[in-house]
Parts: structure tokens; sequence; C-alpha cells
């Protein structure tokens, strides 16, 4: 998703491909944390709950990042 932005060509098509990711991980965000604590955690051990939505915003940045 960010190899769209740095691969735009004009200032208005970097401007979408950054809100368009901005949006995604903001979803993403609360979407992760809800899966996580609600279907995760009961089922795997080791995890532990998402308590703040800073911790499912650098989760979910994390994975976006390596998308």
């Amino acid at each position: 998703m960010l190899s769209t932005v740095v691969k735009s060509r004009t200032l208005q098509e970097m401007i979408e491909a950054l809100v368009m990711f901005i949006l995604l991980v903001l979803l993403s965000t609360f979407l992760l944390r809800f899966f996580w604590n609600r279907a995760l955690v009961k089922h795997i051990s080791v995890l532990k709950p998402l308590n703040t939505l800073l911790d499912a915003l650098m989760l979910s940045l994390a994975i976006n990042i390596l998308r």
C-alpha cells in the first residue's frame, strides 16, 4: 500500500493513496482488536488481550507495512 504512495505521479494521487492507507489502518485497528480479544485470545493460550487501541494500532501498522 505504501508503494502506491511512492509510485504516485501527481500530488492528488499521493494524497488519495495516503488517505486510503490511513483509513485502512484505522479500520483494521478496530477490527483487529475486536477479533484478537474475542477469538484469538480464547483459543490460543500464549496470546494476551489487547488492552488499548494504541497496542492494536501498533500491531495493525506492523501488519499493514509487512503486506
